[in-house]
């Protein structure tokens, strides 16, 4: 059975995009957020955050950082009744990264390697999944993974996810 999946960007979408944030006191959510994947669980999609990161790379946050924002991010999520199944992150840079991160990937979005990896991994349907992103590196990779793409809107994510999913 394939499944079907609401791809997510994190910065700009989930939360204030503030830059290279390596502190959860600096990681601030968006209202309807946690509601917005509560909706899509009930919907039975999976939620998948698609992020670039190359503030590791640069040397700015550290993995271990980076993991517990992210089990921040999944904790108040979680209060909301929602669940993010997965978060895939890429921290390389060609030009910026430093020793091994300095590199070309396609995991670096407008890449589709993050999302090539989920879509395998879970066995997602690419023809009923869509991806919400605010630049358009974000439209570039889901385009070449094949999946619909939608620019975040004004409105808060929850009304914004209602409309697509409707």
């Amino acid at each position: 059975m394939k499944f079907k999946c609401a791809f997510l960007d994190r910065d700009g979408v989930i939360n204030h995009d503030k830059g290279y944030i390596s502190k959860i006191s600096d990681f601030k959510i968006y209202p309807g957020v946690g509601k917005a994947i509560n909706l899509l669980n009930k919907k039975k999609y999976l939620v998948i955050i698609i992020t670039n990161q190359s503030g590791i790379g640069r040397g700015l946050i550290k993995i271990k950082e980076l993991k517990k924002l992210h089990t921040y991010l999944k904790k108040k999520i979680s209060k909301d009744g929602g669940k993010i199944d997965d978060i895939y992150y890429c921290p390389f840079h060609p030009k910026f990264g430093k020793g091994k991160y300095k590199k070309k990937s396609n995991d670096r979005k407008p890449g589709d390697g993050m999302i090539k990896k989920a879509i395998k991994k879970w066995s997602i349907d690419p023809k009923k999944s869509f991806m919400i992103g605010d630049k358009i590196i974000d439209k570039l990779a889901a385009q070449k993974a094949k999946i619909s793409f939608f620019y975040k809107n004004r409105k808060n994510l929850n009304t914004q996810i209602k409309n697509i999913i409707n």
